[in-house]
């Protein structure tokens, strides 16, 4: 008894749209043989809140689309678990068609209510297929939003024992833990038969094999669609073939460019709909952000503050509303409080302002940042020369200081003496939420 199973898959979607219409029409296509048994899956980070849509519709939005996808079955990646607050994230599924399957999140010991663990899937033909989940283990960043992200390896290992998985004919990992966690995956766990892998934004145009494991990616942004031809006889494995196409080379449609603009222009509605403040003229780039850091200080109830300039797109405009605000700081970033004395101070400074000549103009990706370049270093509360600190009277006797930043300057590679300090990070707000309270709130 031979059987064709199809695995259809995106990853890392991040709310880029623009081949949104072609990958509708691939998966539609796809799906049409009848005589191919076809599951379409989503492998996290899917929702980025740098869309104006995603924004407005806190990842609602997004969802919807998946549904209109036809997928069948997703996990989360970071920028869900972390990107959205922990009470956003418990209903913004709640229309979903689809199943979540994770199996390393917990809240106080507790499975959320959105997702399962593994999805046991039986074919046409009787093979069941087992998938199991994961998303990458951020903890520094998933306890503060109040989850407990667990160890994958540990999770996995735990998974492959339950009866019902160790019983099936197929066992697939959906993983969006990058792929030097896949490759480990690959080495220690001969019971899995294939990875699906997201996170690194990696892509394996015909897939790839370490031992008798397989792995598929699909890369970032939908620029590539995953597919996955699975062949069995008798409930055992016969040939797999992985191809990851890009989307570039799909056929466009006459429609495809207004859908894409509507989903755009959509969010903009929606997000003008909720006015901020109007002020007396356009602010310039350097008031804009000295804006920031006022706002920063205050939520962090900090003593000094340093950003970058870049973190402004586009300075603040008269009319301020929550469409405005989003385009000028689109960023998917936290605060972070870090507490050091003056000595410290001075040698993350000196750290900070050598790196920011090297910074200045570099394109900036990842972390969060949504802008364009790194731009120039700004503070306040002190001022920084010739390697010298001058601080601002009242806190010039102070002996521990409160330094808030945004959550990018913790995590990058940029900035190695700060790593040597603790830092607190900020939830629930986002930057332009904490600027947009402070706004609120002071004038």
């Amino acid at each position: 008894m031979s059987e064709h199973i199809r695995l259809l898959h995106i990853n890392d979607l991040h709310s880029h749209f623009e081949a949104y219409p072609k990958i509708k029409r691939f998966f539609e296509e796809k799906r049409s043989s009848q005589q191919v048994e076809t599951l379409t899956l989503d492998l996290g980070d899917n929702i980025d809140r740098s869309h104006p849509l995603t924004d407005a519709t806190l990842g609602g939005a997004n969802v919807s689309l998946m549904n209109d996808l036809g997928i069948q079955l997703a996990t989360i990646g970071n920028n869900e678990g972390i990107g959205l607050s922990k009470d956003v994230l418990n209903h913004v599924y709640d229309t979903a068609q689809f199943q979540l399957i994770l199996g390393n999140l917990e809240s106080q010991g507790q499975r959320p209510s959105w997702t399962q663990p593994y999805h046991l899937y039986k074919t046409k033909e009787g093979t069941t297929i087992a998938f199991l989940a994961y998303t990458f283990p951020y903890i520094a960043t998933y306890e503060p939003n109040g989850w407990q992200v667990l160890d994958p390896l540990v999770c996995l290992a735990q998974d492959l024992e339950r009866p019902e998985v160790k019983a099936a004919d197929f066992r697939i990992v959906m993983s969006h833990l990058g792929i030097r966690y896949d490759e480990k995956i690959a080495e220690h766990f001969e019971a899995v038969d294939l990875i699906i892998g997201a996170h690194t934004h990696h892509v394996f145009e015909e897939g790839k094999q370490l031992g008798t494991t397989y792995l598929a990616a699909a890369g970032k942004y939908g620029q590539y669609v995953g597919e996955i031809n699975l062949f069995f006889d008798n409930h055992k494995l016969e040939e797999v073939n992985i191809t990851a196409h890009e989307t570039r080379c799909l056929p466009s449609q006459a429609g495809d460019d207004a859908f894409i603009s509507h989903l755009e222009d959509e969010g903009h509605r929606l997000l003008r709909k909720y006015p901020i403040k109007t002020f007396k003229e356009d602010f310039d780039l350097e008031k804009s952000c000295q804006l920031v850091m006022d706002a920063m200080l205050d939520y962090a109830k900090a003593d000094v503050v340093i950003i970058n300039s870049g973190l402004v797109v586009t300075p603040f405009v008269k009319e301020l509303s929550r469409d405005s605000l989003q385009k000028s700081l689109p960023h998917q970033m936290r605060l972070a409080v870090v507490e050091v004395d003056k000595a410290a101070f001075l040698k993350i400074c000196q750290d900070i302002y050598s790196e920011a000549l090297f910074l200045k103009n570099e394109k900036i990706r990842g972390m969060g940042f949504r802008g364009r370049i790194f731009g120039d270093i700004v503070q306040k509360g002190f001022t920084y020369k010739n390697h010298e600190i001058v601080y601002n009277s009242h806190i010039a006797k102070k002996e521990k200081l409160r330094l808030v930043l945004v959550d990018q300057y913790v995590f990058a590679r940029y900035f190695e003496t700060l790593k040597a300090y603790p830092a607190q990070l900020l939830f629930p707000d986002l930057l332009r939420e904490v600027v947009e309270n402070y706004i609120v709130k002071t004038f």
